[in-house]
């Protein structure tokens, strides 16, 4: 007996899961940013292969965790689950009495890497009047993401009052093409007050008949990026995105309240940033604490600290 059985009218009974997530990715077409889209096309032509020609009336639960085990061989956790992902929104849309209870790899905790401050000043000094100058201070400290550094417009940088508004980004579609489309999220949409070192780093490259604070596209930009790490810190091999991770990590560091930093860097929601420093944040308590007791020492004569200092 077939397992969930579609109606006999149901006019997408005959549709193989290929065709269903194709028309799932096309539909959604207009709502979807061109990296998304360019995602979700190549996800649903090269994964869950061995359901492709099922039809929808006949895909079953075993199949279905059959086809993410052998995800699993080889793919990432995350990797897996976005597979999956795609296919149970397809089956909500044209099989929705169709309700999946796959088990699914365990996710990994982000293993972050956190460039060292010296490692960070040899960089900043090494990219110092060549063309990734204003995208490496940018991500350090600012913790722009690339793609938001290669869609900033000069018209959103007043450095007179020292801020930037992050209102873009630069992505590439489907077809390769460099578009210009929103933030992430909403929360990316963000003003942020800049540092002296990053107002000079972009008086630098300033170029009034210009309308991006970079030509670069974000692979020579990585690519520049690497030969500079190179040079000036051997054998290390941060990614350019782990430049943001710096930035929040100093602002954890100073004790800048997690709202703050979410604001900051864009992130919709203060879990985000607990989710991902949270083992930088940890690293910090007994240094939070020791501020809090210096302070009750001073502020509480009974403290501990105080009758042993007046002794």
């Amino acid at each position: 007996e077939r397992e969930n059985p579609q109606k006999p009218d149901d006019p997408y009974a005959d549709l193989t899961v290929a065709e269903a997530m194709e028309r799932y990715v096309e539909a959604k077409r207009e709502t979807l940013s061109p990296k998304t889209y360019r995602e979700y096309t190549q996800t649903r032509k090269n994964s869950l292969q061995s359901l492709h020609n099922i039809k929808l009336k006949d895909l079953t639960q075993e199949q279905v965790q059959i086809a993410v085990g052998i995800a699993t061989v080889d793919h990432e956790p995350k990797t897996v689950r976005n597979m999956h992902g795609l296919l149970s929104s397809t089956l909500k849309m044209f099989r929705p009495d169709f309700v999946l209870h796959t088990k699914l790899p365990q996710k990994k905790k982000p293993d972050i890497i956190i460039p060292t401050e010296a490692d960070v000043v040899a960089l900043l000094n090494e990219v110092k009047g060549t063309e990734i100058d204003a995208p490496v201070h940018l991500a350090a400290l600012c913790g722009m993401r690339l793609s938001e550094i290669c869609g900033l417009r000069w018209r959103e940088v007043d450095l007179d009052r020292q801020m930037i508004h992050i209102c873009a980004a630069k992505v590439t579609d489907i077809n390769n093409e460099r578009v210009m489309k929103g933030t992430k999220t909403t929360a990316g949409d963000r003003k942020i007050k800049i540092v002296p070192a990053v107002v000079e780093s972009l008086s630098r490259c300033y170029e009034p008949d210009k309308e991006f604070v970079t030509e670069l596209q974000s692979y020579s930009i990585y690519n520049k990026y690497k030969f500079a790490l190179r040079r000036c810190c051997p054998g290390k091999h941060y990614s350019f995105h782990e430049l943001r991770h710096y930035c929040a990590s100093v602002m954890i560091m100073l004790g800048i309240p997690v709202k703050y930093i979410a604001d900051y860097l864009g992130h919709e929601t203060e879990d985000m940033v607990n989710r991902v420093y949270g083992h930088v944040m940890a690293d910090k308590k007994d240094e939070m604490f020791d501020r809090l007791e210096m302070y009750y020492s001073k502020v509480i004569p009974s403290c501990p600290k105080v009758a042993q200092e007046n002794k």
